[in-house]
Protein backbone atom coordinates (compact mmCIF):
# COMPACT_ATOMS: atom_id res chain seq x y z
CA UNK A 1 0.00 0.00 0.00
CA UNK A 2 2.89 2.36 0.83
CA UNK A 3 4.11 1.83 -2.84
CA UNK A 4 0.47 2.97 -4.35
CA UNK A 5 0.69 6.21 -2.18
CA UNK A 6 4.41 6.67 -3.15
CA UNK A 7 2.91 6.49 -6.39
CA UNK A 8 -0.18 9.09 -6.32
CA UNK A 9 2.13 11.14 -4.48
CA UNK A 10 4.51 10.83 -7.45
CA UNK A 11 1.96 11.70 -10.05
CA UNK A 12 0.14 14.45 -8.18
CA UNK A 13 3.39 16.62 -7.91
CA UNK A 14 4.00 15.96 -11.40
CA UNK A 15 0.69 16.11 -12.55
CA UNK A 16 1.29 19.20 -15.23
CA UNK A 17 4.26 16.94 -16.99
CA UNK A 18 2.07 14.25 -17.33
CA UNK A 19 -0.24 16.67 -19.28
CA UNK A 20 2.81 17.61 -21.72
CA UNK A 21 3.83 13.77 -22.07
CA UNK A 22 0.55 12.95 -23.55
CA UNK A 23 0.45 15.75 -25.97
CA UNK A 24 3.90 14.28 -26.71
CA UNK A 25 2.59 11.20 -27.44
CA UNK A 26 -0.28 12.60 -28.85
CA UNK A 27 1.67 14.43 -31.41
CA UNK A 28 3.85 11.00 -31.83
CA UNK A 29 0.70 9.06 -32.43
CA UNK A 30 -0.62 10.87 -35.74
CA UNK A 31 3.27 12.05 -36.86
CA UNK A 32 3.71 12.37 -40.69
CA UNK A 33 6.76 11.64 -42.86
CA UNK A 34 6.98 14.01 -46.21
CA UNK A 35 9.36 12.78 -48.71
CA UNK A 36 9.41 13.30 -52.54
CA UNK A 37 6.03 15.47 -52.68
CA UNK A 38 4.36 12.32 -50.89
CA UNK A 39 2.82 12.10 -47.15
CA UNK A 40 2.82 9.04 -45.53
CA UNK A 41 1.71 8.01 -41.89
CA UNK A 42 4.76 7.57 -39.96
CA UNK A 43 3.45 4.26 -38.42
CA UNK A 44 1.90 3.21 -41.48
CA UNK A 45 4.29 0.19 -41.62
CA UNK A 46 4.01 -0.61 -37.69
CA UNK A 47 1.08 0.10 -36.58
CA UNK A 48 0.98 -1.71 -33.50
CA UNK A 49 3.53 1.17 -32.03
CA UNK A 50 0.77 3.34 -32.48
CA UNK A 51 -1.78 1.35 -31.18
CA UNK A 52 0.72 0.78 -28.35
CA UNK A 53 1.27 5.16 -27.95
CA UNK A 54 -2.66 5.27 -27.87
CA UNK A 55 -2.97 2.90 -25.07
CA UNK A 56 0.06 4.81 -23.01
CA UNK A 57 -2.80 8.38 -23.88
CA UNK A 58 -5.81 6.59 -22.47
CA UNK A 59 -3.90 5.52 -19.14
CA UNK A 60 -2.43 8.76 -19.02
CA UNK A 61 -5.72 10.10 -19.11
CA UNK A 62 -7.30 7.78 -16.85
CA UNK A 63 -4.64 8.52 -14.55
CA UNK A 64 -5.13 12.20 -14.50
CA UNK A 65 -8.89 11.76 -13.62
CA UNK A 66 -8.00 10.00 -10.47
CA UNK A 67 -5.56 12.17 -9.81
CA UNK A 68 -8.11 15.36 -10.27
CA UNK A 69 -11.11 13.26 -8.37
CA UNK A 70 -8.35 13.22 -5.28
CA UNK A 71 -7.60 16.85 -5.53
CA UNK A 72 -11.70 17.77 -5.67
CA UNK A 73 -12.27 14.89 -2.82
CA UNK A 74 -9.63 16.88 -0.58
CA UNK A 75 -10.80 20.11 -1.55
CA UNK A 76 -14.40 19.06 -0.54
CA UNK A 77 -13.31 17.95 2.54
CA UNK A 78 -11.39 21.04 3.07
CA UNK A 79 -14.11 23.04 2.84
CA UNK A 80 -16.21 20.99 4.82
CA UNK A 81 -13.85 20.93 8.20
CA UNK A 82 -13.62 25.14 7.63
CA UNK A 83 -17.26 25.13 7.42
CA UNK A 84 -17.67 23.04 10.60
CA UNK A 85 -15.04 25.07 12.17
CA UNK A 86 -16.61 28.21 11.50
CA UNK A 87 -19.77 26.89 12.61
CA UNK A 88 -18.84 26.24 15.56
CA UNK A 89 -17.01 29.43 16.54
CA UNK A 90 -20.25 31.12 17.00
CA UNK A 91 -22.09 29.75 20.24
CA UNK A 92 -24.68 32.64 19.79
CA UNK A 93 -25.99 33.37 16.50
CA UNK A 94 -27.38 36.82 16.90
CA UNK A 95 -24.00 38.04 16.23
CA UNK A 96 -23.97 36.36 12.80
CA UNK A 97 -26.29 39.46 12.49
CA UNK A 98 -25.52 42.11 10.57
CA UNK A 99 -25.96 45.78 13.04
CA UNK A 100 -29.52 46.77 10.92
CA UNK A 101 -31.01 43.00 11.14
CA UNK A 102 -29.98 43.50 14.63
CA UNK A 103 -31.56 46.44 15.30
CA UNK A 104 -34.76 44.79 12.99
CA UNK A 105 -34.54 42.22 15.31
CA UNK A 106 -34.31 43.92 18.98
CA UNK A 107 -37.25 46.01 17.44
CA UNK A 108 -39.16 42.98 17.10
CA UNK A 109 -37.95 41.13 19.87
CA UNK A 110 -39.71 44.30 22.24
CA UNK A 111 -43.17 43.58 20.08
CA UNK A 112 -42.94 46.58 17.76
CA UNK A 113 -44.97 46.26 14.47
CA UNK A 114 -43.69 46.33 11.11
CA UNK A 115 -44.98 49.74 10.55
CA UNK A 116 -43.45 51.09 13.70
CA UNK A 117 -39.69 49.38 12.21
CA UNK A 118 -40.43 51.04 9.25
CA UNK A 119 -40.69 54.72 10.75
CA UNK A 120 -38.08 53.61 13.37
CA UNK A 121 -35.60 52.62 11.23
CA UNK A 122 -36.86 54.99 7.98
CA UNK A 123 -37.18 51.80 5.38
CA UNK A 124 -39.83 50.85 3.51
CA UNK A 125 -41.82 47.53 3.87
CA UNK A 126 -39.82 45.46 1.31
CA UNK A 127 -36.92 45.98 3.06
CA UNK A 128 -38.26 45.10 6.27
CA UNK A 129 -39.35 41.68 5.20
CA UNK A 130 -36.32 41.05 3.47
CA UNK A 131 -34.30 41.66 7.34
CA UNK A 132 -37.23 39.64 8.77
CA UNK A 133 -36.67 36.66 6.29
CA UNK A 134 -33.20 36.45 6.89
CA UNK A 135 -33.19 37.10 10.34
CA UNK A 136 -35.83 33.91 10.71
CA UNK A 137 -32.99 31.86 8.37
CA UNK A 138 -30.10 32.92 10.47
CA UNK A 139 -31.38 32.54 13.87
CA UNK A 140 -33.46 29.09 12.54
CA UNK A 141 -37.04 30.39 13.76
CA UNK A 142 -40.65 30.71 12.21
CA UNK A 143 -42.58 33.87 14.08
CA UNK A 144 -42.03 36.95 16.57
CA UNK A 145 -42.94 35.05 19.08
CA UNK A 146 -40.14 32.97 18.83
CA UNK A 147 -37.89 35.77 17.94
CA UNK A 148 -39.35 37.45 21.42
CA UNK A 149 -38.52 34.35 22.88
CA UNK A 150 -34.80 33.68 21.39
CA UNK A 151 -34.11 37.24 22.99
CA UNK A 152 -34.78 36.34 26.36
Amino acid sequence: MKIIDFLSDLLFRHQKKLELIAIFLLCMTISFRFTNFKTVWLWNDRIYIAVILVFIIISIALIWIKIEKVRTAGLIAHIKSQTSANGSNTENPIEELSSKQKQVFDLIAAGKSNKEIMDALYIELSTLKTHINKIYKILGIRSRKQAQKFKI
